[in-house]
C-alpha cells in the first residue's frame, strides 16, 4: 500500500537544489578542479559548460566614421576609453594628447586636455580610467605623472612618479593598479626590462607587486614581440581578484591573484597549439608594426629602429574583461583568422561557459561594460578607429 505525503515548500526547495547540483555536476564532469599548495587549479576542456548560453548584441550607435560631422567625431590612434555610470564615454587619443567626450547617445560635447608639460597638459599619454575619486585618470608618460581631470574637464591635480607612470590603469577599491616597467642598462644598447603588475593607493604609492617578468631588449633594434610576450594583460573581478594572462604562450593559462599578492587560482584550457602560415605571420607583422609606429612616433632614441617577429604559434589570449554579471570575458584568437572578436566566458570559479562572437567587430582593442551596455573601441577594415555601443541581451 502506497501512502501519499503532501510535500512542503522546504522539501520542494531541497528537491530543486538537488536537481541544480546534479545538473551542474553532470555539466562540469570534464572540468577538473584540484587544490595544490592552497591554490585552486582548474582545467577546462575545449567544450563549453553552457553551450546554450545566449548573449546578444543590439547596436546602439557608432562614433568615428562620420566625416561630415566634423573632426569631433574622428579619431587618430585610440589609447583608451572610459565610460561612466551615466554612459558618457571618454576617448583618449594617443599622439594628439587630448580626450574627446561623448554623451549617452554618442554625441560629442567636450575636448579635455591639451599637449604640453604644464598643469592639465598631457605628453605621450596612454590610457584613461575613472579613479577611486570618480575623476578621470590619464597616465602622461614623458611628463612622468598621472593627470587627473573632473568628468567636466577641469584639471584637478597630478600624481607624480619617479619613473614612467603605469600603463592600463584600472581603479580598485583602495586605489588603482597598472603595469609598471623598470629598466636597467646592461652596457651598450642593451637593456633589461621588468614588467611589473602593481597595485597603488590613491596617492600613487606602491601597495604591492602581483607579478613580474623580465626581458632583455636592444633599444637600437627593438623587437616589439618581446613587449607583447612579457607584458601581462589583466582585469579585476567583482571579488577583487585580478585575472592575469600573457598573450604569447603555448599554454592557455590565466593566473588569478588576491590583492595581497597571493595566487588564488590557476585556470587552464585544453586547446591544441595552432601553427601560423607564412602569410599569417607577415600579415600579423605588418598589422602590429603599423600600430606601433603610431604609438611610439617621436618617442624612440635617435638611430633606433624596431621590428616585430610574430610567434609561429597563434596567440591564444588577449585582454580579460569583467562584466556586471560577474563573468570574465577573455579575448582569444582562432585559426585562420586575425579577428579578435571572439571571447571565452568564465564564471567566478574559472569554469569555461561559452565562446561568444561579437558580430560587426573585427579587432577590438578595448571593451567597457556599464550596466547592460558594452562599449568597444576598434579599428575597422579600412583602418578607421571607432567606438561601437551595444545593448547586451541575455
Amino acid at each position: 500500500m502506497l501512502s501519499s505525503v503532501k510535500s512542503s515548500p522546504a522539501l520542494k526547495t531541497l528537491a530543486v537544489a538537488l536537481l541544480l547540483v546534479s545538473a551542474t555536476a553532470c555539466g562540469s564532469s570534464n572540468v577538473t578542479m584540484e587544490e595544490i599548495d592552497g591554490v585552486l587549479h582548474v582545467t577546462n576542456p575545449d567544450q563549453p559548460l553552457r553551450p546554450n548560453l545566449e548573449i546578444g548584441f543590439e547596436e546602439l550607435f557608432r562614433i568615428g566614421q562620420d566625416e561630415q560631422a566634423g573632426d569631433e567625431y574622428l579619431f587618430s590612434y585610440i589609447g583608451g576609453i572610459a565610460t561612466g555610470d551615466d554612459h558618457r564615454t571618454y576617448v583618449q587619443l594617443m599622439g594628439e594628447d587630448i580626450i574627446k567626450a561623448y554623451d549617452a547617445e554618442g554625441r560629442y560635447f567636450r575636448t579635455i586636455g591639451r599637449p604640453g608639460q604644464g598643469p592639465g597638459e598631457l605628453s605621450f599619454a596612454q590610457g584613461i580610467s575613472f579613479g577611486p575619486d570618480g575623476n578621470l585618470w590619464v597616465p602622461s608618460r614623458t611628463s612622468i605623472r598621472i593627470v587627473i581631470f573632473t568628468p567636466e574637464g577641469e584639471f584637478v591635480k597630478n600624481i607624480p612618479f619617479n619613473m614612467i607612470p603605469p600603463l592600463n590603469v584600472q581603479t580598485t577599491a583602495d586605489g588603482f593598479m597598472g603595469l609598471h616597467t623598470e629598466t636597467r642598462s646592461l652596457g651598450g644598447s642593451m637593456l633589461e626590462m621588468d614588467f611589473l603588475l602593481r597595485r597603488f593607493d590613491a596617492d600613487g604609492d606602491t601597495l604591492n607587486t602581483l607579478s613580474k617578468s623580465t626581458v632583455e631588449i636592444d633599444y637600437l633594434d627593438m623587437q616589439m614581440g618581446k613587449f607583447v610576450e612579457f607584458a601581462p594583460l589583466f582585469a579585476q573581478d567583482h571579488e577583487g581578484r585580478v585575472w592575469q594572462c600573457r598573450a604569447r604562450s603555448d599554454v592557455y593559462r590565466l593566473n588569478v591573484w588576491n590583492t595581497d599578492g597571493t595566487l588564488s587560482m590557476v585556470v587552464e584550457k585544453d586547446v591544441p597549439v595552432m601553427r601560423k602560415t607564412e602569410e599569417d605571420i607577415e600579415e600579423e607583422r605588418e598589422l602590429v608594426l603599423g600600430i606601433m609606429e603610431q604609438m611610439v612616433s617621436g618617442q624612440l632614441p635617435e638611430g633606433s629602429d624596431f621590428d616585430y617577429q610574430p610567434d609561429p604559434n597563434r596567440a591564444f589570449l588577449g585582454y580579460p574583461y569583467c562584466d556586471p554579471e560577474g563573468l570574465v570575458w577573455v579575448q582569444v584568437g582562432l585559426p585562420n583568422s586575425f579577428d579578435g572578436n571572439q571571447f571565452d566566458l568564465y564564471d567566478e570559479r574559472g569554469r569555461f561557459l561559452q565562446r561568444i562572437v561579437i558580430e560587426g567587430v573585427k579587432v577590438p582593442s578595448y571593451l567597457q561594460f556599464v550596466d547592460d551596455r558594452l562599449y568597444v573601441a576598434e579599428t575597422d577594415p579600412e583602418g578607421i578607429p571607432q567606438i561601437i555601443a551595444y545593448r547586451i541581451t541575455r
